[in-house]
């Protein structure tokens, strides 16, 4: 359905919708073409797998409803076939509706056949129930077995498009005059030409009825869509900006800091910087070409071992405690890394700001999730006065939030600061 894309007009994409119905096979698109197109149909598709469980439901809604009003209007006469006819339509619908739901949907491979089959099925349960019902009731008994009849055109609209409904629609005329001629009464019967009217007007109403759920299922699952896509592009600006404030932007402000004017000290600060400026190269590499799920089978306590070994080369001693920290692998892997580059972004702040080269790291389970707390002993600062710049906003506090965490500082001015992080596990 490639003129229903996310590039066509809503008004193109409704009646590509109304015409075809739902695609048929959701495959799935190649994420590097960025293909919208294809994302939308397989989307689409993945929720049109149910579609038909719809009109499963109203079978078995409907069935006990019109043979309530059948047995209301005319006792036992023609009880028989009503009765066999509804219970086993109910125990079909039901059996299906079930089966649908356990194995994921309907299939692009088996929908031919199965509306087929479901096609075949009503008509030889109407001509079953108007070969069998007395004639003083025969066109009510049709209307109940009638109703398997309107659950099919909906199927048929919704997964093959509103022409094909509209031809079962046309096909339905002929069908219901010989329904009537099986229950051996003439076409001009007045009774059999109301209940005949009757029954054509419900197939028009689920057309309809199809109709617009179509659109709904295909606007909504648009509409869904895009609002992802969009949200996504937006997380991923975010992670491109943090990548820079973390890795390019600490390098650049570094190679910035003036050497020392003895030119041992300054090959020295050259030769550090050069190692600085390589270290980042590589982690930078890492973050970009590295898969979107990547596992990790290290511990926490030894990722963040890491993180204090790393910023050790900016000459901040750290002191990881993590004696009463079971490390079981509790968190996930995005919300470890989350809480690592948090972890690293405090502790750079830590060297930039604090006026120390020491740092306690204390890692531990409270609250039913894993916080870490890093601790020194520097200059502080009032946090009322200083409002969080990006770091703090967004390479600790915004991406903790993302993974359902948080994080707070608390500073004061020649008390030092501590940072405490926290995600659930």
């Amino acid at each position: 359905m490639p003129e229903a894309g996310f590039d066509a007009p809503p008004r193109a994409f409704v009646r590509t919708l109304l015409r075809r119905g739902t695609p048929a096979e959701p495959l799935e698109p190649d994420d590097d073409e960025g293909d919208l197109t294809a994302v939308g149909d397989a989307t689409l598709a993945r929720a049109a797998r149910y579609w038909v469980v719809v009109p499963l439901a109203y079978r078995i809604a409907a069935f006990i409803k019109v043979f309530i009003g059948f047995t209301a209007a005319n006792g036992s006469l023609g009880l028989g076939p009503v009765l066999a006819a509804t219970v086993f339509a109910v125990a079909a619908n039901s059996a299906a509706a079930v089966w649908l739901l356990r194995t994921g949907g309907l299939r692009a491979r088996s929908t031919g056949r199965a509306l087929a089959l479901d096609l075949a099925v009503g008509v030889a349960l109407n001509f079953a129930v108007a070969a069998t019902a007395p004639a003083a009731v025969q066109p009510f008994a049709v209307d109940v077995s009638w109703t398997w009849l309107v659950g099919t055109v909906a199927m048929w609209a919704g997964t093959s498009g509103v022409p094909s409904a509209l031809w079962l629609f046309a096909a339905a005329l002929p069908l219901r005059s010989a329904l009537t001629l099986a229950g051996g009464l003439p076409l001009d019967h007045q009774l059999a030409l109301t209940r005949s009217v009757g029954c054509m007007v419900a197939l028009a109403v689920a057309i309809v009825l199809a109709a617009g759920i179509l659109i709904l299922l295909g606007v909504g699952t648009r509409f869904a869509l895009d609002i992802g896509l969009r949200r996504g592009r937006e997380a991923e600006r975010r992670r491109t900006r943090r990548i820079m404030h973390d890795s390019v932007l600490q390098t650049l402000e570094a190679l910035a800091i003036s050497a020392p004017g003895d030119d041992a000290q300054a090959v020295a600060r050259l030769k550090e910087l050069r190692s600085i400026a390589k270290a980042e190269a590589g982690e930078l590499r890492r973050k970009i070409t590295e898969p979107v799920e990547s596992g990790s089978t290290r511990g926490f306590a030894v990722e963040l071992a890491d993180v204090a070994t790393e910023m050790t080369r900016d000459g901040l001693r750290t002191q990881l405690v993590a004696a009463d920290f079971a490390d079981d692998d509790k968190l996930s892997q995005d919300r470890r890394t989350a809480m690592c580059e948090a972890v690293r972004e405090a502790l750079r702040n830590t060297v930039k700001h604090s006026g120390t080269k020491q740092v306690v790291l204390r890692v531990e389970e409270r609250d039913g999730g894993i916080a870490v707390v890093a601790r020194d002993q520097g200059q502080g600062f009032d946090v009322r006065d200083r409002p969080p710049g990006f770091g703090i906003s967004q390479s600790i506090k915004a991406r903790l939030a993302e993974v359902g965490g948080h994080g707070t500082v608390d500073s004061q001015p020649g008390r030092g600061t501590r940072v405490t992080l926290w995600v659930p596990s």
